[in-house]
């Protein structure tokens, strides 16, 4: 049985500023977009965690 955790789609606003240097660093990068949303929510999850009630 595959134990990747399945995803969810999530729609949010970001400013053209912030979504063209997302997209240029991935393009440079070759890395994906969703990879780095992914990690910088991880990051910030993991800074709050304290704060975080389950």
């Amino acid at each position: 049985m595959d134990n990747t955790p399945r995803l969810t789609s999530v729609v949010f606003r970001l400013s053209r500023e912030k979504l063209d240097s997302l997209k240029d660093l991935s393009r440079t990068t070759r890395i994906r977009q969703s990879e780095y949303l992914r990690e910088a929510i991880s990051d910030l999850l993991s800074k709050y965690e304290d704060r975080v009630v389950d």
